[in-house]
């Protein structure tokens, strides 16, 4: 297992997917999956989601915590 959970991989030349070791399929953030991102992008969403789980925050609650306000 690696040592990270949210791993970018190349899929294909100039296409990028944040892979999420723990779920065994592609991370997704705010509903959306990621892949098919340039290399910059996929990176910027992976250090968010390694931010959002190192807290322990879950971002689906996050998101309805805001609007349950």
């Amino acid at each position: 297992m690696p040592k990270d959970r949210f791993e970018c991989m190349q899929e294909a030349p100039g296409s990028w997917i944040v892979w999420d070791h723990t779920g065994g399929a592609p991370a997704g953030l705010g509903g959306v999956e990621l892949r098919g991102q340039d290399k910059h992008r996929a990176e910027i969403a992976r250090d968010i989601l390694r931010r959002i789980f190192r807290t322990g925050r879950d971002v689906d609650a996050a998101e309805s915590d805001s609007s349950d306000a």
